[in-house]
């Protein structure tokens, strides 16, 4: 894990520095995340008519997770399932003990049958996140946070409250550092460690290195 630190500052001079930095983090969202979406609109539709010949409607999957402060929040994604297929991951994890026993511990697959030939492409590059650059414009998510969780994933443990003080991103600690490759547990530190340690020269340090794990396609899966 990098060790990226920030110059301390106490009392009166914390909170005008933290306040500068949210006004901007957000100013920085809300531009950017209109200037993608309008920018890559050919882009969006490319994906959207490749997963309709691959799996058929619909193209967006809506997905609950846990936003700041805990507030339910409806997150976008590209559909990169088979539809309605997210349904049965509970009888495919007890039907099959050994994708039971790698889902408990990184609350990922990485050959999972529900998924389509085009999603595992999406998923690799991190296609299937690009509607979550509406999330950002409308405030639900950041460029970058800790990912957002579902609500069974962070129940009853410790470091909930420190997740889910911030926006949720679509990039952070864990994306750039390995990925679905890490255990559950090591995502949760990651997660806890960039809230502790959030920055200009952190966040700068993820969006550099966001570039090379999106083309490497590591840990994505």
């Amino acid at each position: 894990m990098e060790e990226i630190s920030e110059r301390p500052a106490t009392g009166r001079e914390t909170l005008v520095v933290s306040s500068a930095y949210r006004g901007i983090r957000r100013t920085v969202d809300v531009v950017g995340a209109a200037t993608l979406l309008v920018g890559l609109s050919p882009v969006f539709l490319i994906i959207a008519v490749a997963i309709v010949f691959d799996g058929g409607l619909p193209v967006l999957y809506r997905c609950q997770r846990l936003g700041r402060d805990g507030r339910p929040i409806e997150v976008l994604k590209f559909r990169t399932m088979h539809n309605g297929s997210h349904h049965h991951l509970e009888e495919l994890l007890t039907a099959d003990e050994e994708r039971r026993l790698e889902y408990g511990i990184k609350r990922k697959l990485r050959h999972d049958p529900r998924r389509t030939r085009f999603g595992h492409l999406l998923r690799r590059y991190s296609l299937d996140e690009l509607p979550q650059l509406w999330n950002v414009l409308i405030g639900e998510m950041s460029f970058i946070g800790p990912r957002p969780y579902m609500p069974d994933e962070l129940r009853g443990r410790p470091e909930a409250g420190t997740i889910l003080s911030v926006r949720p991103g679509i990039t952070g600690l864990w994306q750039v550092n390995g990925r679905s490759d890490r255990t559950f547990e090591e995502r949760v530190a990651l997660e806890v460690d960039y809230v502790q340690r959030e920055g200009f020269r952190l966040d700068a340090s993820i969006v550099l290195r966001t570039f090379g794990a999106v083309i490497s396609g590591r840990g994505a899966y």
